[in-house]
């Protein structure tokens, strides 16, 4: 009934649940029970800085944002684990800080009662040194994950894929067109379309519609197509050259 009475509904949930609770976890209860009445009590904010000073224990350091909200961190925390506490968005957007109204490196240790002001710019991004000070597993997180992310953005930035057309005359032979074709997959041609243009006596014509990633593979694809002594040519513009005759063909519709 004591306990009750000192400590409220807390005290009654701990005895009826089954979740164990640590003497650790009971002193963080007692410390901000005592904060609270501190600040119910209308002291000035000096007092209930100096008390967190002094009675805050070891394990955990405690910060206060500008406006007072209190953040909890681990010991020999800095304004880096501080900032991707606040939000993921502050910690990335991080340039400096001011600590008790001083200015501070992001790599300063913090300690109890530090009152923290993050400077934060739109243009900036998280360093990765800071993962050698940072101490909270979500700062850690949050910078790996930001240079992933940017890693692939850059990745899909630097890919570019050109388009041809390759005109190939093939033999009567079974199996030539599915050689021709193996030969442009094993170069990483990507086929887009595969057209006959001609039928001859001695060869049939076909049109190879060709999307390309990496031109030294290209080039080794003309290669190949050399050695196998195959008559050939390239067309570098056929989609522009289509929508050329497209157009002269709809004003002569027109006329």
């Amino acid at each position: 009934m004591h306990e009750f009475a000192e400590r409220g509904i807390a005290s009654h949930w701990k005895y009826k649940s089954s979740e164990k609770f640590s003497d650790l976890s009971w002193k963080e209860y007692d410390w901000l029970r005592d904060l609270v009445e501190i600040i119910e009590a209308g002291n000035s904010p000096e007092h209930y800085y100096e008390f967190t000073k002094l009675q805050m224990f070891q394990e955990n350091v405690f910060c206060f944002t500008p406006k007072g909200a209190v953040i909890k961190l681990p010991k020999n925390a800095t304004p880096i684990d501080f900032a991707y506490a606040v939000h993921t968005k502050v910690g990335d957007s991080a340039v400096g800080c001011n600590i008790n109204g001083r200015e501070s490196t992001l790599q300063s240790e913090l300690k109890n009662g530090d009152m923290i002001e993050i400077i934060t710019s739109k243009n900036a991004s998280p360093s990765l040194h800071w993962l050698s000070s940072s101490k909270t597993g979500k700062a850690r997180a949050s910078i790996k994950r930001y240079w992933h992310d940017k890693s692939l953005e850059n990745t899909k930035v630097k890919e570019k894929s050109y388009k041809s057309t390759i005109v190939v005359d093939l033999p009567h032979k079974p199996g030539a067109l599915g050689n021709i074709s193996s030969l442009i997959g094993l170069n990483q041609g990507n086929i887009l379309n595969v057209e006959m243009l001609k039928r001859k006596k001695d060869y049939l014509q076909f049109s190879f519609d060709l999307q390309i990633k990496d031109l030294k593979n290209f080039t080794n694809l003309i290669s190949q197509i050399k050695q196998n002594n195959l008559n050939f040519k390239i067309i570098r513009h056929k989609q522009k050259k289509n929508a050329l005759i497209r157009r002269i063909f709809e004003n002569f519709k027109r006329n």
